[in-house]
């Protein structure tokens, strides 16, 4: 078994033991519930290699169904070049985007991330790929990942509290990537189905 997929089954194990631990109300299964969850804490701090803080992360029962989270990013492409931010304190480049907020709807959400991060207020067109980062970027938790088409209208971009630097790049020249936010996989994927050579992206 890879490496990657014992971690893919550390992690819904973790769901299930979570989501044991929000809705039982029997002592004894509670006890079960929270021995396993040791024994699996001692499994990935052997077998993985994510640092103290992910780990931390992963083990702060969610008090609800374990369920993917929602990550958006806005796919932006001006004369052929595509519009990545660089983070405070980062060497590394993403598309601008970040976690789900409640209350928002995925378009909202973009909206709201595009301005923060770049100045610009922004169109959301169409839907270009849905990412699974199990698929893409095992991490402590599982995302559903959104990009979504966007056209940027008034505004100007200025260094803020996330984001150092703004540029865009050809798709043959892209600066590192911020691989947990977005991979070159994902980049070349998401061109293609720009370009119209293949279909909306679902995984």
């Amino acid at each position: 078994m890879s490496a990657t997929n014992f971690a893919k089954y550390l992690q819904r194990m973790l769901a299930i033991t979570d989501t044991g631990l929000t809705y039982t109300k029997d002592p004894f299964d509670r006890e079960r519930y929270e021995d396993l969850r040791q024994i699996l804490w001692s499994l990935l701090q052997d077998q993985t290699e994510l640092n103290q803080e992910e780990l931390t992360a992963i083990f702060q029962p969610s008090g609800s169904y374990a369920t993917p989270l929602m990550d958006v990013r806005a796919w932006i492409v001006q004369d052929q070049k595509i519009c990545l931010v660089r983070g405070q304190g980062e060497d590394t480049w993403a598309l601008p985007g970040g976690f789900g907020e409640v209350g928002y709807s995925p378009k909202e959400n973009i909206r709201k991330e595009v301005q923060e991060e770049t100045g610009f207020f922004a169109e959301v067109g169409s839907l270009l790929a849905i990412f699974d980062t199990n698929r893409f970027q095992l991490q402590n938790k599982q995302y559903a990942k959104f990009v979504f088409d966007c056209q940027l209208l008034d505004g100007r971009f200025q260094e803020n509290q996330e984001v150092a630097e703004l540029g865009f790049f050809d798709i043959v020249s892209l600066p590192p990537l911020s691989e947990k936010r977005i991979t070159k996989e994902q980049m070349d994927i998401l061109w293609q189905v720009y370009q119209g050579e293949r279909e909306q992206y679902i995984d």
